[in-house]
């Protein structure tokens, strides 16, 4: 029982896949073309004014003479920093995945053919929000994964032709298994963090009469909007809670966001603070989070919602 349930999911995800594969696919694979073709291009354009390479060498070097620590640290940030495009517009794309994932069905009157198949509107929604959660973070982290290694080579090269080693240089400080797997757990993490905004777009989408994304965004700009106004009307102050700030601000935190602190000083010298990284410890304070929690449960709210006008909807 629990294996056919199992292979439900993964059928009902994979469709969602089939369904948007530009999207899902081909643009985390189009954002590592661009990426990888960038720096090739910067490096085309720098050989330019510098023919001989020396200040690039002369950088290759000041990292090579940097303590262990602190090289790991410049790498591990480079390939972060790699990785924050992904994640930016990965956001983006469930957000629009979201607002039309129950909303298509009934725009095309296909639910009326999804509905007539042994699978429940539970199950219907929830492969919905697990592609969101997972299926789309797999697809994302893949191309992060081999954009960072063509990068590393790139580098490696780089360094080879500055005779230094790139293992010592490159390779070994980026910590590729750790960080990959400091990568997936923030992906999951960062997951049931956004789940309530998650749920509440799928929510719209399940009713909404057309143009879920304009509502699912209009209704609390609408509500902070009349915040604003009544609290500056009655006492001419600014509301010290607003929903509109709320949703902005867990949008801009969570697991993912690595805020790497870079001091350069006039000596070129490069300072980083490793506690700046997201990593194991600072996962596990996002789970322990009251507003994690409290989240979940507002999730929980909007996908019961969901789930009651899937089963409710018709073909008009």
């Amino acid at each position: 029982m629990k294996t056919q349930f199992v292979k439900t999911l993964w059928a009902l995800m994979r469709r969602e896949l089939w369904e948007s594969p530009v999207a899902f696919k081909w643009t985390p694979i189009g954002i590592g073309i661009f990426l990888i073709f960038l720096s090739i291009l910067s490096f085309i354009i720098y050989t330019q004014f510098d023919a001989s390479l020396a200040s690039l060498y002369d950088g290759l070097r000041l990292l090579a003479d940097r303590s262990a620590e602190n090289r790991g640290l410049a790498v591990k940030a480079g390939l972060f920093s790699v990785a924050a495009l992904f994640f930016q517009l990965m956001l983006l794309i469930i957000l629009f995945y979201l607002s039309g994932s129950l909303y298509d069905d009934r725009k095309d009157r296909s639910i009326l053919f999804w509905k007539s198949l042994p699978v429940s509107d539970s199950l219907t929604v929830a492969s919905k929000l697990l592609t969101a959660c997972l299926l789309v973070p797999a697809m994302f982290l893949l191309a992060i994964m081999a954009t960072q290694l063509v990068l590393l080579l790139f580098a490696s090269i780089l360094s080879l032709m500055a005779g230094l080693n790139p293992f010592s240089l490159f390779i070994l400080p980026a910590g590729l298994p750790r960080l990959w797997s400091v990568m997936a757990a923030g992906l999951l993490v960062q997951a049931l963090w956004l789940l309530p905004i998650y749920a509440w777009i799928a929510f719209c989408s399940s009713w909404a009469p057309r143009l879920p994304i304009l509502i699912a965004f209009g209704i609390p700009a609408g509500i902070a909007l009349i915040q604003h106004s009544w609290s500056l009307a009655t006492s001419f102050t600014l509301p010290a809670t607003n929903i509109g700030w709320i949703i902005l601000q867990r949008l801009g935190s969570g697991a993912l966001p690595s805020n790497v602190n870079i001091e350069i000083g006039s000596t070129s010298n490069m300072n980083f603070d490793e506690n700046t990284f997201m990593s194991f410890a600072h996962l596990v304070d996002v789970i322990l989070d009251p507003a994690m929690w409290i989240g979940l449960l507002i999730a929980a709210f909007f996908i019961t919602g969901a789930i009651w006008f899937r089963r409710r909807s018709t073909d008009n």
